[in-house]
């Protein structure tokens, strides 16, 4: 060490005699570009005077979340980037990219991985490059990068953007605030009947701990961004209650009705019913666990104690291994345990892996084998409402609870005791006019969702409104011609 280093070290230590150096390092691979799109759409930017999104890509769900934005904004000509994160390695996990139509429209391939903490310092660090390539391109031209959701993307993405450009985004599927029925807190004092009536009719309560660490993804990303575009009312209120101005949120309806519309006009390359040939008899209960909260050990436990019930009850089950899913099972034990259910059940269980078609799961959710969704993912609550279907969500909390308390298509089956949970369920699948009541809701998600997106961009950006804006301007007392310097 020189002098001047052994001089810092004496101010952070004092005794340099136990002293010794650790190198601190982030291995990323690179970013991968395709100048000929990127090139493409700057020119068509400089022509049109207008923005260029870029639409930020994370995980299985945005491929076909994104596919009405992607596919309004191609068909009325505003310029658009596809920057796809690339975290996902597994040909089943990134197929959407095909199955969508846009795999060979991606401009940049960022190639993050790792867990958390590796994926949100690669984010931090490959945004500020994308910005200081873009801005080698054309400085004049606002780039403005498009978050969905509550996926890790979602939160560092506007960090990043901030950070670099001192200037914010837009977030769709913005206001996911998770609530819980405070009937929870008596599951087991009172009767399944009003136990669900309470849900459908009682009071909620915030409770935004869960889905971690998508709760906190979503609040983070509000915070960066400066135009909030929400799925329903509930989303807005909880936006306008956080003190977002609510001129700058719009309700445009659920990300998911384009693709899904897509796909029940379609057939999947390749059928369910003939990957799985036994979904074709009788009606059949998909269920699918990943929600770290349910991974923990006495609730994952209990989902499964939950599954062995419904199988040995005469419940046909397709319980879908996803990743996150083989993680527990493996730290659990539960692997033999499960192959032995499998073995002893042949007629009315199926262990599957993931299914590569977002087609797949829409070709069997809207076919009469469908009895119900165990689940407890977000979008699959949202798409039970659409599909006239019960979804069973295994969780505490939700952040659609206007799936339960509005639309009446979910009911919360919290994992609290496998033998609770059979009973709510069985009692649900069993009584007639319970089950027409899920089957006929009302529709909550709007229509022409894309559109509507799309729309108000449009308009946005031909109207040059701020991406970020200081305290003199946002209570409107004079506009910055130039934001100042950001340092």
């Amino acid at each position: 060490m020189n002098n001047k280093m052994l001089d810092n070290y004496g101010m952070m230590f004092g005794d340099l005699s136990a002293v010794s150096q650790r190198e601190f390092y982030i291995k990323s691979d690179k970013v991968y570009v395709n100048e000929k799109i990127i090139n493409q759409q700057i020119r068509l930017a400089r022509k049109q005077k207008s923005w260029v999104l870029l639409f930020v890509i994370g995980t299985k769900p945005c491929f076909y979340k994104f596919y009405g934005s992607i596919m309004e904004a191609k068909k009325q000509n505003l310029p658009y980037i596809i920057i796809d994160s690339n975290q996902h390695y597994d040909k089943e996990l990134t197929f959407g990219k095909e199955e969508f139509g846009y795999k060979n429209e991606v401009g940049i391939h960022l190639s993050i991985k790792g867990d958390l903490v590796q994926k949100a310092a690669e984010l931090l660090l490959k945004f500020k490059w994308i910005s200081d390539f873009l801005n080698k391109k054309d400085s004049k031209i606002n780039y403005v990068p498009v978050v969905l959701g509550d996926t890790i993307m979602t939160s560092i993405v506007p960090m990043a953007w901030m950070f670099s450009r001192n200037q914010k985004v837009i977030q769709n599927e913005a206001g996911l605030r998770s609530m819980y029925p405070l009937v929870l807190k008596e599951y087991n004092k009172i009767s399944i009947p009003e136990f669900i009536n309470k849900q459908f009719y009682g009071k909620w309560e915030l409770c935004t701990n869960e889905p971690f660490p998508e709760q906190w993804d979503t609040f983070v990303s509000a915070a960066g961004s400066q135009y909030l575009f929400v799925p329903t009312k509930i989303n807005k209120e909880h936006l306008i209650r956080e003190g977002y101005n609510p001129d700058r949120i719009f309700i445009t309806g659920g990300v998911v009705i384009d693709a899904l519309n897509k796909k029940l006009a379609e057939k999947p390359s390749r059928s369910i019913f003939d990957v799985y040939p036994q979904l074709k008899f009788g009606q059949w209960i998909r269920a699918d666990i990943h929600r770290r909260g349910n991974l923990t050990e006495r609730r994952f436990l209990n989902i499964i104690n939950c599954l062995e019930l419904l199988i040995k009850n005469g419940y046909n089950i397709n319980f879908i291994e996803m990743n996150a899913t083989k993680f527990a099972i493996n730290k659990y034990g539960l692997r033999n345990r499960l192959i032995k259910l499998a073995r002893e059940n042949k007629n009315n269980f199926l262990f599957t892996p993931i299914w590569r078609e977002y087609a797949q799961a829409i070709e069997f959710y809207k076919s009469s084998h469908c009895l119900a969704a165990l689940t407890d993912s977000g979008g699959i609550q949202e798409e039970m409402n659409l599909l006239n279907k019960i979804c069973l969500t295994c969780r505490f909390s939700t952040e659609r609870p206007e799936t339960v308390n509005d639309a009446h298509s979910n009911i919360i089956v919290p994992p609290v005791d496998g033998e609770f949970m059979f009973r709510l369920v069985d009692y649900i699948l069993n009584n007639q006019k319970l089950k027409e009541k899920m089957q006929n809701s009302k529709k909550v998600y709007g229509k022409n969702v894309a559109k509507k997106f799309i729309n108000i961009i449009s308009e946005l950006s031909k109207n040059k409104n701020s991406l970020f804006n200081w305290t003199h301007e946002e209570i409107g007392l004079w506009r910055e011609k130039d934001k100042g310097v950001f340092l």
